[in-house]
Formats: structure tokens, C-alpha cells, sequence
């Protein structure tokens, strides 16, 4: 088979292709991770406030209680839990040696990562932060990203990498690219001949296509490796690396309350502008409603659950093991990585917990 790379090649698709498994609907909904607001009598919920704000006026609330007191809180703990393990998934994969692809060199190839997810897991508020997130039925506990990354060889040493790709089940994509360094790159013979290869490098990927919030994951790494020649015609190269994983998380203003139509139950009339002829001064911007409570107080209670979550920077380490293989223009790799610490290790502040993660990646592709 070893003679016919093509052959090779086809089977070790129809691999990649196979483990996209269908799973279950993975959409991240940030507006589902709420906390309750202190203060709500028991048995009553702040969603159940914004379908009906007139029910604050009256018992069990205390007298004078108003309707935007008692808005959802956004869930920051859950939040950060999310993001976290998300950012992992698209964390960026090695998938070969320390030894760039050389100054000519290209190399086209087809990746795939499975990466674990604490999909039942409970954080410090007590919440089940997946299956809060995931509004389409339980959580699956893989993620499954799928991308193409094409690596271009550069004189000194350097390399350059685009990547572009998915995660399945989801309507995420995932973008970025990579650059590294080899220093020993040109030595073959004499003492550094002998000496493993090193690079150190970075890449980045970031996920678009979600409205309501964005993830981009830097990761820094140093890898070791050495190759193997077999048969003095194919090589395997065993590689080991450390990497440094930085994660940033943001979101626009997300409704925590989507079941309410805050425009409709106002009866909006615009923002209170001098543009707006239903305006009056001052001229605060606020919403102006036409619908009012029965205390005559307008009904603009559901503005308030419209919130952004505080944006996180998560930091951990994560260790990679893994190997290529390259035969003519043939070229295999699969790896190994997981976290080196608990991730709640450097993250207390905001709240992360849960297992560490694993994940499993593979690529086939051409090298030229």
C-alpha cells in the first residue's frame, strides 16, 4: 500500500469523514445563563416577572416594589464555564513535527479535533452550565471541529499557517493561523544533526457566526521532535509539546429573557430624543411606552434583562503528544493533548471549574 500514496490518502479521508458522528444540536444560548436577582419572594422566578411585571405590585412583593428591581442577573460563572471549554475545542492543534516544511515546501491537509466537554458538570452557583447553554436537548460531551490548514515554509527557519473550518453541529465557524520558528532548521550532520528539532510558535483561532457573543484562543507552544526514517523511504517524526493556552470571551448584549418581547409589552414609541416628538425633557435616550402598570408607571421593566456578560480571560497549560507521518506527498499526523492543570487552577477569580479536558486530533493531507 506504501507504494501507492493515493490509495493511502483516500482510506485515511474516509476515516476523517466517519468520525464526524451526528451529534445533538450544540448552538451556545448565552441569554439561558441567568441567575435570579436577590430578594424574589419564594416560588417566583424573575422570568415569571417579565411575562408578568404587573404581578410585583401586589403580595407576596412588598409594597412599593417595582417590576425592575427583581430583572434577571447574567450568570458570569456560568458564562466563564462555557466560554472556557468552548475555547479549548478550538484551542490550536500542532499536528506535526518541530521541523518546518522547509523554504519551498507546502502543505495542504484536513484536520479533525474531538475535544471533551464537561457536559454535566455543576458550577459554583449550582448550575448545569451545558445544559443551561444548549437549549436543544442534552448536551453532547465531544466537540467536533473540522478544518483545512495549508502551511507555507519561509527562509530562517519560519513558517506560516491559515486555517479554516467548523465545528460541527453547531453554526460556528472557526478561523485563524499559526506562525513558527525552527532555529536549528538546515542542520542535518555534525553535533546539532544530532540534536532533537525545537521550534516555538503561536496561533490563534477564533469562532464567528454566533451574534450574541465571540471566542479567540491564543495558544503560544514549544515542541521537541525527531524523525525517523523507516525503510529509507517513508518518515515518522514523534513530537512532544507544551503549550500555553490564553482565552478571551466577550458578548454583546444578550436578552435573559427571550420569551418576552420588551418592545411589544412597552408599546414603544421610540427613545426619548429631541428627534422624537413623543419626547420630553430631559432627553435621557430611555424607551418611551406607550403601555403602562396599573400604578401608572410605564411598563419598561423587560429593557432591564437585556445585559452583557463580564468579559474573561482564562489562562491554562495543556501538554501535547503526538507524531507524523510522511510518505513522498503523503502526509499523517495524530495527537494526543490535555490540560497540565485543573482548569479552575489560575481562573478562581472567575469561577471555572469542571474536569480537565482531553482532545484528539488527526490530519491527512498532501506536502509538497
Amino acid at each position: 500500500m506504501c507504494r501507492h500514496p493515493d490509495v493511502v490518502l483516500a482510506a485515511v479521508l474516509s476515516m476523517v469523514a466517519l468520525i464526524a458522528v451526528p451529534a445533538q444540536a450544540m448552538d451556545v444560548s448565552p441569554g439561558a445563563l441567568f441567575q435570579e436577582p436577590p430578594g424574589l419572594p419564594p416560588g417566583v422566578s424573575c422570568q415569571q416577572v417579565a411575562q408578568n411585571p404587573e404581578q410585583v405590585l401586589h403580595p407576596p412583593f412588598s409594597p412599593g416594589a417595582m417590576p425592575g428591581s427583581y430583572s434577571c442577573l447574567p450568570n458570569n460563572v456560568a458564562w466563564s464555564n462555557v466560554m472556557s471549554e468552548l475555547g479549548m475545542a478550538i484551542a490550536p492543534a500542532t499536528l506535526h513535527g518541530a521541523r518546518t516544511s522547509g523554504i519551498a515546501g507546502v502543505v495542504l491537509s484536513l484536520e479533525a479535533t474531538l475535544t471533551s466537554i464537561n457536559s454535566d458538570s455543576v458550577d459554583k452557583t449550582g448550575t448545569q452550565y451545558w445544559h443551561r447553554a444548549v437549549q436543544k436537548g442534552k448536551p453532547d460531551s465531544i466537540l467536533q471541529v473540522y478544518a483545512l490548514n495549508a502551511r507555507k515554509g519561509l527562509p530562517y527557519g519560519f513558517e506560516i499557517a491559515g486555517v479554516f473550518g467548523y465545528m460541527a453541529s453547531t453554526s460556528l465557524l472557526v478561523e485563524g493561523g499559526d506562525l513558527r520558528w525552527a532555529p536549528l532548521e538546515g542542520f542535518r550532520t555534525g553535533p546539532l544533526g544530532r540534536v532533537p528539532d525545537f521550534s516555538i510558535g503561536g496561533g490563534v483561532r477564533t469562532l464567528t457566526g454566533a451574534s450574541t457573543f465571540s471566542v479567540t484562543t491564543l495558544g503560544i507552544d514549544g515542541e521537541v521532535s525527531k524523525p525517523i526514517t523507516v525503510a529509507d523511504s517513508a518518515v515518522v517524526t514523534p513530537y512532544l509539546s507544551a503549550q500555553r493556552i490564553i482565552i478571551f470571551a466577550d458578548s454583546s448584549n444578550v436578552d435573559l429573557t427571550p420569551g418576552v418581547d420588551a418592545l411589544q409589552q412597552c408599546g414603544w414609541r421610540g427613545p426619548n430624543v429631541p428627534a422624537n416628538p413623543n419626547g420630553h425633557a430631559p432627553y435621557d435616550g430611555s424607551p418611551l411606552c406607550q403601555n403602562k402598570l396599573s400604578n401608572g408607571s410605564p411598563s419598561s421593566a423587560d429593557f432591564g434583562n437585556n445585559r452583557t456578560f463580564q468579559k474573561a480571560q482564562i489562562h491554562r497549560w495543556r501538554g501535547i503528544v503526538g507524531a507524523s507521518y510522511r510518505y513522498e506527498i503523503l502526509s499523517l499526523a495524530g495527537q494526543f493533548a490535555m490540560d497540565l492543570t485543573d482548569p479552575g487552577a489560575e481562573n478562581a477569580n472567575l469561577g471555572v471549574s469542571g474536569d480537565r479536558q482531553w482532545s484528539v486530533s488527526l490530519a491527512a493531507g498532501l506536502a509538497f
